[in-house]
């Protein structure tokens, strides 16, 4: 975070006062900090240091405790303004004093900032890496692996001494790993790598692979060596798998050719890798008896207005390649292979899309 709470001694009539509003305001502000995670070990000091300055301090920190209280489990929500709001509000003094004069001042303003500062760590703003609908994007990560992101996702990056991971918000993305310079060699071997979704992560053996986060599964094919799928064993919104589970854990093992799709449970399929898996990475759409559903599902997250399918026609199978840099020549294509047409889905409203419908 980019600044600490003020340490000043304000003060009220007498060491029983309660406290003011702008010590409740500073004791909410330091509850912001050190439950946003981000609190180093000296803010930590100085948060002590604020507590033992004054009894009117620690009047007012265990004030906001108890006024924080019913929220200390709410999981984090997009809700609010961050933390940083906070500091540009501070000019409107007046009007604050009187919200935080009552318990549901302070407990709107902790919630703001928490809240708000959860929200911007889980929003598109904060992701390391990140693509717009019908865009994508190669990156070069710090150990030499390579990742290739597929249109609209977004993904962080988290690599230490124990482990390289790549947390896979939303979207699709093909890797392609490397042991990091200076390391795995001899006795040493490198960190693990690991993609977190939200149904697990996927362990990479030494691979090519592509990890897709779909609506409640994940979906994995690999290219390459192997991965072992870790359902359920999360990290970056909840716990990592440590050595020895993962050292003892019958995880599924994908080689080379497999394909596969688990949630939080387990695995929900295997079959074989397709060359759709990976012929995106290259700006084409693959089709090989898709139902035309599929197609147009697929073809959709490369627009950004609609793309609908009538469902007179949704069971109609298509086979065939088709560019996904270029959508509107795909559609023409797929007029010409089928008897259907593509028509504007609202009258001439340009805003409301296209529509696949019978010829």
């Amino acid at each position: 975070m980019s600044s600490t709470p003020s340490t000043s001694t304000s003060s009220t009539s007498g060491p029983d006062a309660a406290p003011s509003a702008e010590l409740l305001q500073a004791a909410a502000r330091w509850f912001v900090l050190l439950a946003s995670g981000e609190a180093t070990e000296a803010d930590h000091q100085r948060w002590q240091a604020w507590r033992a300055a004054n009894p009117r301090h620690e009047a007012a920190w265990q004030r906001a405790q108890a006024v924080t209280a019913p929220f200390a489990h709410i999981p984090p929500a997009q809700a609010g303004v961050s933390v940083a709001a906070l500091e540009k509000q501070q000019g409107r003094r007046a009007a604050r004093r009187q919200a935080l004069k009552s318990l549901g001042g302070l407990a709107g303003l902790f919630c703001a900032g928490w809240f708000g500062w959860q929200g911007w760590r889980s929003s598109d703003a904060s992701a390391d890496a990140l693509t717009a609908v019908g865009e994508q994007r190669d990156l070069l990560l710090a150990d030499g692996s390579q990742l290739r992101l597929d249109t609209d996702t977004a993904i962080d990056v988290a690599f230490s001494a124990s482990e390289r991971l790549i947390h896979l918000r939303r979207g699709r993305v093909l890797i392609t790993t490397a042991k990091p310079k200076g390391e795995g060699d001899g006795d040493q071997p490198p960190p693990p790598f690991w993609v977190e979704t939200a149904e697990g992560r996927v362990q990479a053996l030494g691979t090519r692979f592509a990890v897709r986060q779909d609506a409640g599964s994940t979906h994995v094919a690999v290219m390459e060596a192997r991965v072992a799928i870790h359902a359920g064993a999360l990290g970056h919104f909840g716990f990592a798998p440590t050595a020895e589970a993962v050292a003892t854990d019958d995880a599924p093992i994908l080689a080379a050719g497999e394909a596969a799709r688990f949630n939080r449970l387990g695995l929900l399929g295997r079959s074989a890798a397709r060359s759709a898996d990976s012929a995106w990475a290259r700006g084409m759409l693959v089709a090989d008896d898709l139902p035309l559903a599929d197609f147009v599902a697929e073809l959709a997250r490369y627009r950004t207005s609609p793309l609908l399918c009538d469902p007179a026609v949704r069971a109609l199978r298509i086979s065939g390649t088709y560019p996904l840099t270029d959508t509107d020549k795909a559609l023409a294509a797929l007029a010409r292979a089928l008897p259907v047409r593509v028509v504007p889905a609202r009258g001439n409203d340009p805003a409301g899309g296209l529509a696949i419908r019978p010829r």
